[in-house]
């Protein structure tokens, strides 16, 4: 096996959107891990996941690695500020401006009713869903960038519906939920247990027992007949 990469920090995350590259010493480990059924120290077998021995996290690693975790947790809470336009807003407030900016755009003009009647249709689509992940949605909705959804392509030149730009904005909320549960299998990943030669011999034969019990049973149920 290769030498392991030195330690170093992960790099400080300032936008959720655009997640740091995991420093070496992590991305070995990321390639390296699996997942295995293996036994407890009760004997007890269940599926975890696993890496060699010698890359399990030490203490400093694993701190490292924790703390970059509870870093990327704000971003999935409601309870963190946004900046918009200079400004410092709390996560429904920056809702509300980003979707009565959106309603000035891209489609037929609205009265005030139908204004009123939209935006409580897309604050109940994104009342859930941190500020900057919709946000980065609409950004890319800007751009034209915005992936397809269920395969059908966007047609940028109206705004995004409410549902639209929820599943949009949960796409990119998925990127930073999916690194903090990639990186809690490396914090709990347990030393792949490996077996000498000798055990997997003696196992093999013990199985090929078992296999050959119930014929011999049925052999002798059918002599007795």
């Amino acid at each position: 096996m290769n030498a392991l990469v030195p330690f170093s920090p992960i790099p400080p995350l300032s936008n959720p959107a655009q997640l740091p590259s995991l420093p070496g010493w992590l991305q070995q480990r990321s390639a390296a891990l699996g997942s295995a059924v293996q036994p407890d120290s009760s004997g007890k077998y269940s599926k975890v996941p696993i890496l060699p021995k010698d890359m399990i996290l030490n203490t400093t690693e694993r701190a490292e690695v924790q703390r970059h975790i509870v870093d990327l947790q704000r971003y999935t809470r409601l309870d963190q500020t946004i900046t918009l336009r200079e400004t410092t807003m709390s996560n429904d407030a920056a809702l509300v401006a980003m979707i009565a900016a959106l309603l000035l755009k891209g489609g037929r003009r609205l009265d005030r009713q139908s204004s009123d009647a939209a935006t409580e249709d897309y604050l109940d689509a994104l009342e859930d869903v941190p500020a900057w992940s919709v946000r980065e949605a609409l950004r890319k909705w800007n751009r034209g960038e915005s992936p397809p959804l269920d395969a059908k392509p966007h047609d940028f030149n109206w705004r995004p519906e409410p549902p639209t730009l929820r599943r949009l904005a949960l796409h990119e909320l998925a990127g930073v939920k999916g690194r903090i549960l990639h990186l809690q299998k490396l914090c709990s990943a347990e030393p792949l247990i490996e077996y000498s030669d000798e055990h997997r011999k003696a196992m093999l034969e013990r199985l090929r027992d078992v296999v050959r019990m119930p014929a011999a049973n049925s052999s002798t149920e059918e002599a007795a007949e």
